[in-house]
């Protein structure tokens, strides 16, 4: 267990010091997060100023069970849409970034947007598919309970490590949803074992973050009534290392998965990195 952190957190280090190279990559999670601030914005705005969809969305949330009407479900499988499409536009910029530094090139942000937009039609086909199982596996758990649950949530992880080579292959190679997940169940068969070892790294330091934040967060809340300023202070220091913890742990997770991808896709040892790094995290886990 403690070689297997260790290298972890080893990989996690490489990942950062790829980040060091390029840090304007930093940009992509960040205009990710405005888009759906924005997007949440807009739609309230437009309930706000509009009778209409206001007398719609009442007559849908005003109810006892607003899960039981359809038109909540539909509603959302829109929201899912719109979300997932966001997330995996600017996830796909960010990791054609990370693809092209780890080529010897110098990546810019506009070489990141340009990448999403030529693979807008499978970003748009791939979030759409994406919605559906997010939605499909929503509803089910709204319905089940117990052990069924817990089979449905076993069914979403399974999808999720299934899927975690999918956008890469829509970037590099622009093919559809269908041979994106068969291609990336082989890449995740071919690196089963360890081949996620990285991300234990990367967990450990998002719980680090949280440990020195949220207690700064906690004690901005119960100071405030107190002492305003010094409340308000802290508060802010603590939600702002919540924050940028969180963009940088997203970008070093992009980076991770386009190391592992070029690894075990193309068979080629990522630029920048140890190659006994790699190598061990691909290791088949023999016990």
């Amino acid at each position: 267990m403690i070689e297997k952190l260790e290298r972890a957190l080893a990989i996690g280090a490489a990942c950062w010091k790829v980040l060091l190279l390029d840090k304007e990559m930093l940009l992509f999670p960040i205009m990710s997060a405005l888009a759906l601030a924005l997007v949440i914005v807009a739609g309230g705005w437009a309930i706000y100023t509009t009778p209409e969809l206001q007398a719609f969305f009442q007559s849908i949330f005003d109810s006892e069970q607003p899960d039981q009407d359809p038109r909540f479900w539909a509603l959302m499988f829109v929201f899912l849409f719109i979300n997932y499409f966001i997330m995996i536009f600017f996830n796909a910029a960010l990791l054609g970034c990370a693809l092209i530094r780890f080529a010897g090139g110098d990546p810019t942000v506009m070489d990141g947007l340009s990448l999403s937009m030529r693979r807008l039609p499978q970003i748009l086909l791939w979030a759409l598919v994406t919605a559906f199982v997010g939605w499909v596996l929503q509803l089910l758990e709204s319905r089940l309970k117990g052990l069924m649950r817990f089979f449905i949530n076993l069914l979403g992880a399974g999808w999720a490590v299934a899927t975690y080579f999918a956008v890469p292959i829509l970037v590099v190679d622009g093919v559809g949803p269908v041979t994106a997940i068969k291609r990336s169940v082989q890449a995740v068969r071919k690196t089963w074992g360890e081949a996620l070892v990285g991300h234990i790294g990367l967990g450990a330091l998002n719980f680090l973050i949280l440990i020195v934040a949220m207690p700064i967060l906690m004690l901005g809340i119960f100071s405030f009534e107190q002492n305003p300023a010094l409340g308000s202070g802290l508060a802010t220091v603590g939600v702002t290392l919540i924050l940028v913890g969180s963009v940088v742990v997203t970008t070093l997770s992009a980076i991770l998965r386009a190391a592992l991808y070029i690894y075990a896709v193309e068979g080629e040892m990522p630029l920048n990195f140890d190659s006994r790094l790699i190598r061990n995290a691909f290791q088949p886990d023999k016990r």
